[in-house]
Parts: C-alpha cells; structure tokens; sequence
C-alpha cells in the first residue's frame, strides 16, 4: 500500500472518530479548556457509560488527551486543529442551511 492510501485510510479512520454528535459536543466543549469527566457528562447530558465509550475512542485514535489526578480523569483536546477542523465544517453545515433558507423563501 502506497503512502498516499494509507494516509486516506487514516483520514477516514479519524473522520469516523469524529461521526457521532455525542463526539463533536465533547470537541465543542473541550475547545478552549479541560474538563474532567464529571464536568463532561453535566454539560453533554448523557450517562456515564455511553460518555465513556465515546471518550475512550476519541482518546485511542488520538482526538483527545486524558490525564489521570488522584480519582478524578481530564480531558483536553490533543491539538488545537482538530477545532480549527471542527469550526470549518460547522461554517460549511451553516452556510448550506442558509443557503435552503434562501431557496425555500423564493419558492412561491
């Protein structure tokens, strides 16, 4: 396998990481500081399982970085493009809505 697939495997690879709104709430969340667990599961609103599993994931395929402090488990983004990347596509999600918005408003 060439470079460039393996390079287009890992994308999407990191891509599906990223598939789940669960996921990009936590991106959202962890933008600008780190939380721990507890903070997470309070501000996303989701049980501890299902915010664990999630999180694990985002952890093994290198989305976010956990650190352990006594029983406590904290969570920060693991570089500040996986939010720049985040923000973009959510520019792109709104501008299409707008776009419809716009299509729809003309329509008679």
């Amino acid at each position: 396998m060439n470079s460039d697939k393996i390079l287009f495997k890992l994308h999407a690879e990191m891509c599906n990481s990223m598939g789940h709104p669960i996921r990009l709430e936590t991106v959202h969340h962890l933008k600008e500081q780190e939380l721990s667990f507890s903070e997470l599961a309070e501000a996303i609103g989701v049980g501890k399982s299902t915010l664990s599993r999630h999180l694990s994931l985002m952890v093994n395929n290198g989305i976010l970085i956990q650190r352990k402090e006594g029983v406590n488990v904290y969570y920060k983004i693991a570089s500040t493009k996986i939010t720049t990347a985040c923000a973009l596509m959510r520019e792109i999600l709104i501008e299409r809505l707008k776009s419809n918005i716009d299509i729809v408003s003309n329509v008679d």
